[in-house]
């Protein structure tokens, strides 16, 4: 008995319990907590679900009544039949270069930029942020057909380059115009809240500003960029508007765009759609299960300075 109580007791300690008396609020609160939590996880993940367990659905069983939630006879039949009827290895890989591509460019760029916002104070610092970061407030679908024009004839080097449209090209420039105010945002906050006396310290052991921001700064810096290029890779890899406008053949269309196909004027091929859907789902799911850890610390790191 005296070692059953003295684990209660252990355990009514590690809750912050100094009676006996507040352990019905306490598993009140827990149960809420759970159930609401349970409710949560529910909500977000049954659409994902859905969609991959209706993957591996005949067409015919799809369309029958009442709905299964658990397929009568499972099959990788639709995702076969997209990569082999249809030229989705091609839509997969554009997605891949165009989102790696930018996501390269904007952490390179981004990072850079950042840390000379967040370290040296020049004339229009604040104003030069501030335009940059503002660039990234307009409303995307405000500057489809600026973005339409310019590359269809690219100025300054449209005479030798010729038109920038239905390419991958355009696609990264457009994309990179949109992700990297975001990617210095992020990084000049991160910037922030690492300590200046580090790269005084540097100086000071004979490192020049540059190699006390390589091999001092930047590895510090892992958890902002790792948080920057999941972002700007998942922004790239989930546009749709751009990628419908400025492309019209499967030499440049991602897999938003393959996925679009699947919808007809007076059909929609619901097994196929949702097998594209996991297809191009997987890299956010991915992401986001792994990752969020970097995620949360780099968005995190500026909000709290010595």
């Amino acid at each position: 008995m005296s070692t059953k109580k003295s684990r209660l007791d252990r355990l009514r300690q590690s809750l912050g319990l100094e009676t006996d008396n507040e352990w019905p609020s306490v598993v009140r609160e827990r149960l809420g907590a759970y159930v609401l939590l349970s409710v949560y996880l529910v909500v977000i993940w049954f659409p994902i679900y859905y969609i991959f367990i209706t993957s591996l659905k005949p067409s015919a069983e799809v369309l029958s009544l009442p709905i299964t939630f658990f397929p009568r006879d499972p099959t990788i039949g639709n995702y076969v039949d997209i990569f082999t009827n249809r030229p989705f290895d091609s839509y997969t890989i554009n997605s891949v270069i165009i989102a790696t591509t930018t996501t390269v460019i904007c952490v390179t760029l981004g990072t850079l930029t950042g840390y000379s916002f967040s370290r040296y104070d020049f004339m229009g610092n604040k104003t030069l942020l501030l335009s940059i970061v503002g660039a990234r407030m307009i409303p995307p679908i405000a500057l489809i057909v600026p973005f339409f024009q310019i590359m269809s004839n690219p100025p300054l080097i449209g005479g030798l380059t010729g038109s920038l449209y239905d390419t991958r090209l355009a696609l990264i420039l457009t994309y990179t115009f949109f992700n990297l105010p975001f990617a210095v945002w992020i990084m000049k906050n991160y910037f922030d809240g690492v300590p200046e006396s580090l790269d005084e310290q540097a100086r000071i052991d004979g490192c020049s500003r540059w190699e006390a921001f390589v091999k001092i700064i930047l590895p510090m810096a892992k958890p902002g960029i790792a948080a920057t290029a999941i972002l700007a890779f998942i922004f790239s890899w989930n546009e749709f508007v751009f990628a419908l406008v400025l492309t019209s053949s499967e030499t440049a269309q991602t897999l938003p765009i393959a996925v679009s196909l699947f919808v007809a004027d007076d059909f929609v091929d619901w097994a196929h759609l949702a097998a594209g859907g996991m297809i191009a789902a997987v890299p956010g799911i991915l992401f986001g299960l792994f990752f969020q850890q970097y995620i949360v610390s780099g968005l995190t790191q500026g909000a709290v300075k010595e």
